[in-house]
């Protein structure tokens, strides 16, 4: 097999083509900075001219916008508001007039989740036993400010004594406008 010689060190020095290559860069590079400069200087002497001219003119600096809120937060918040018009809208007098009026002793209301948009009522209730909560069920139809009640869930609570049950129910409310 043949040795190859492999020299790193050349002592032959650049090519002319090569510094030739070299020069005009340099040259492209110090004249591009001289113009940046130039340019820079000029935009230097024009913003104090305007500076100075505002000033003997008595014009005032324009008042810094306030920064408009983002459209996302913008429409957050009305969204909010929605909720809450939505919310104070509901017919709560007489809501709670059939709540009250469908009341039985054996019975206890829990909670009441509205749903403006369905125009739903979430009842949250315990009941003595089976009957009781069937007879709550039918007492809160009968009103005529609620319709459409129907059970979600129920469970019986075994670590409580008496064994009630706990029962989740759905109405609609009617409006009377």
């Amino acid at each position: 097999m043949r040795s190859i010689k492999l020299d790193y060190a050349s002592s032959s020095g650049p090519s002319l083509a090569g510094l030739a290559i070299f020069a005009l860069a340099l040259i492209v590079v110090v004249g591009g900075w001289q113009r940046y400069s130039s340019i820079n200087q000029q935009m230097q002497v024009t913003d104090k001219t305007i500076q100075q001219l505002k000033k003997e003119s008595g014009l005032k600096e324009p008042a810094k916008q306030v920064k408009a809120k983002s459209s996302t937060e913008l429409l957050a918040k009305m969204d909010n508001a929605k909720k809450v018009a939505d919310f104070l809208l509901i017919p709560w007098g007489d809501v709670f007039a059939s709540l009250e009026s469908a009341a039985l002793e054996d019975s206890s209301l829990l909670s009441i989740e509205p749903d403006s948009k369905k125009r739903q009522l979430k009842i949250t209730a315990e009941a003595k036993n089976k009957d009781v909560m069937f007879s709550y069920m039918q007492r809160l139809e009968a009103t005529p400010e609620l319709s459409g009640v129907y059970l979600l869930k129920h469970e019986i609570l075994d670590d409580v004594d008496q064994h009630p049950i706990r029962f989740v129910l759905a109405a609609k409310w009617v409006d009377k406008r």
